[in-house]
C-alpha cells in the first residue's frame, strides 16, 4: 500500500491575513499549511506572543504547519553582511518549530547576482554559513530543506549536490521546486549557460528531495511568467509520475504565484482573483496528482 503525502500550501499567496488563509485551506478540504507570511511578518521573525497567537490560532481549526517558510539565507540575503540575522533567525524558528512539533525549516543559500560557477570565492563563505546554520537545527532536532530557487544552491544540480556533500548533515535535505528552473541558468560547464530543465534537475538530485512545491511557468522576454500546473514548462507531471513511483509519501506544496509572487511587488492581483487563482491551483494539483498515482490526505471537497 502506497504511503499517504501531506498536501499543503502556500497560503499567503491569498492573503497575509491569517483568518483568510485559514478559510483557504478549509475551501480545499486541506489541513496542512506552508507558514510564511502573517500580518506582514515572516515566520522566522514573529516574537514568541506571535507565533503563540498563531499556533494557537491554526489549533482551534485543526490545521498543523507542515514546513517553516522562513527567509533564511533567502535570495535577498548577503553571506558576509546579513549572516547574523540567519543565524537569529535561524535560533528563533527551531524555538517556535519545537512549540508547534514543527519538523522542516525550508532555507536557501544567499543572493548570486550573476552565475557564479562551482569554484567561485563565494563559495566558501556560503557553505560555512549554511554548516553552522544546519548544525543549530540539528541540535534541536529538525531538518533544513534547501529550495533551488535563485540563490547559490539552485544554480545546478551539481550546486546543491556540492552543498549537500560539504555540509554533510542528516539535517540538512532538499525542496525541489517544479517552477523554478524554467528560467534560471544551468551553470554548468562554460558560458554561454542555458536554461535549466525541471525534470533533467529533479532527477539529479531526487535521492535527496524531501518536500516538493508545485509551480508552473514559461518565459516571456526572459522572464518568468506564472501559469497553472501544467500549462508550463516546468515538467510538473512527468516529476508527479516519478514521485508516485519513487518518492510515495513526500510532502506536496503549492505555491502557485499565478497571481501574486513574494519576492516580486510587480506581480500583484486584486483579493478575488488571487483567491480564485490559489483554489483552482490546488484542486488542479490534487486531480494531477491522482492521475500520477499519488495519494493525498485530502479530506472530501466542501
Amino acid at each position: 500500500m502506497k504511503r499517504v503525502s501531506i498536501i499543503s500550501g502556500f497560503t499567503d499567496e491569498v492573503s497575509d491575513d491569517l483568518g483568510v488563509q485559514i478559510k483557504a485551506l478549509k475551501e480545499l478540504g486541506w489541513s496542512c499549511v506552508d507558514l510564511r507570511t502573517v500580518d506582514g511578518k515572516n515566520v522566522s521573525t514573529l516574537t514568541d506572543d506571535e507565533f503563540d497567537r498563531i499556533h494557537d490560532q491554526l489549533g482551534e481549526h485543526g490545521i498543523t504547519i507542515a514546513c517553516f517558510g522562513s527567509t533564511v539565507a533567502n535570495w535577498g540575503r548577503d553571506p558576509i553582511n546579513d549572516f547574523d540575522t540567519d543565524l537569529a533567525e535561524m535560533k528563533r524558528s527551531v524555538r517556535h518549530m519545537g512549540r508547534a512539533a514543527v519538523r522542516s525549516i525550508r532555507i536557501m543559500s544567499y543572493r548570486v547576482a550573476e552565475p557564479v560557477p562551482l569554484g567561485n570565492e563565494i563559495e566558501s563563505r556560503i557553505l560555512f554559513n549554511i554548516g553552522e546554520l544546519v548544525k543549530i537545527a540539528e541540535d534541536n532536532g529538525v531538518i533544513c530543506l534547501h529550495e533551488n530557487c535563485q540563490t547559490w544552491g539552485g544554480q545546478s544540480p551539481l550546486h546543491s549536490l556540492r552543498l549537500l556533500e560539504a555540509v554533510d548533515s542528516p539535517a540538512l535535505r532538499l525542496i525541489f521546486d517544479t517552477g523554478n528552473p524554467v528560467s534560471m541558468k544551468d551553470v554548468r560547464g562554460e558560458a554561454p549557460y542555458r536554461l535549466q530543465d525541471a525534470l533533467d534537475f529533479y532527477h539529479q538530485v531526487k535521492a535527496y528531495v524531501d518536500y516538493i512545491h508545485i509551480k508552473d511557468a514559461v518565459v516571456e522576454d526572459g522572464r518568468a511568467r506564472y501559469v497553472f500546473p501544467g500549462e508550463g514548462h516546468a515538467r510538473v507531471r512527468e516529476i508527479l509520475a516519478d514521485v508516485a513511483r519513487h518518492k510515495t509519501g513526500i510532502p506536496i506544496s503549492i505555491e502557485p504565484h499565478v497571481s501574486v509572487v513574494f519576492h516580486d511587488p510587480s506581480v500583484q492581483a486584486p483579493f478575488e482573483e488571487r483567491w480564485k487563482n490559489f483554489i483552482s491551483c490546488g484542486r488542479l494539483l490534487v486531480e494531477m496528482a491522482a492521475q500520477a498515482g499519488i495519494v493525498l490526505n485530502v479530506n472530501k471537497q466542501p
